[in-house]
């Protein structure tokens, strides 16, 4: 009745409301208070980087997994950067600054960039970290639920997919190496600016890192954007 191909042989076509709020499909809606209950909640558009000459700050998407309708709007947004020809297509940098890559007596000028990675299968949402209960008194309370109880560990040195680190050349534009997210993966702060990743913990290499001003406001949000990162990696490997 909905979708007749005259008009006038739709249903409430002739002004009737009465005919189209008795319709099977709106079952569910209470027409009289419809006006006083509250609008449903509108999720808060992702917020959109902040562009200043090589340095790309996004770092609140660490511990957003971005739905699919999302990215077009990053994507753009990034889209007068140059680091878009040494990453993969669809994917949002979430942080990238230029850092002196250190090795041995190697100290190399690179541009570090952490980019989420587009799923084939977005995950689902991970569960909740609080749980209620009924304490002795018979009053509910509201508790944070041990790690080890909400969320099973992952195998050692589990992969993680849905984001890269990479560090490019900024001249060249070309990637030098990735560095891979695993479950293991660690982070850590260092003095006057530089910072230090491990991606397999404390077994495996150190990559060392350093901000080339000695920024160390700057080389702590790259600790905490990586471990953010790494943290929803794990909570989405949990769910799948």
């Amino acid at each position: 009745a909905l979708r007749a191909r005259e008009p006038q042989q739709r249903l409430g076509a002739g002004g009737a409301y009465a005919e189209l709020r008795a319709h099977p499909l709106f079952d569910s809606l209470d027409f009289a208070s419809l006006h006083l209950q509250p609008p449903p909640p509108l999720a808060p558009p992702p917020p959109l980087p902040r562009i200043s000459g090589a340095k790309v700050m996004n770092p609140q998407l660490a511990s957003r997994a971005l739905a699919r309708e999302e990215r077009p709007q990053l994507l753009s947004s990034q889209a007068d950067t140059p680091w878009g020809a040494a990453i993969s297509e669809g994917e949002i940098i979430v942080l990238g600054t230029p850092v002196l890559k250190r090795r041995f007596l190697s100290v190399k000028s690179r541009q570090l960039l952490l980019v989420d990675a587009p799923l084939s299968t977005p995950p689902p949402p991970p569960p909740p970290a609080y749980t209620n209960f009924r304490n002795p008194e018979g009053s509910f309370a509201r508790i944070r639920t041990s790690e080890s109880h909400a969320k099973p560990p992952l195998p050692p040195a589990t992969p993680l997919v849905g984001g890269r680190l990479v560090y490019v050349d900024p001249e060249k534009l070309e990637v030098k190496g990735e560095i891979p997210f695993s479950s293991e993966f660690d982070a850590e702060l260092g003095p006057r600016g530089a910072f230090y990743v491990r991606p397999a913990g404390e077994r495996g290499r150190t990559y060392y890192f350093e901000d080339p001003a000695g920024d160390e406001v700057l080389a702590e949000t790259w600790v905490r954007t990586l471990l953010r990162f790494k943290a929803r990696l794990v909570d989405e490997a949990r769910a799948r």
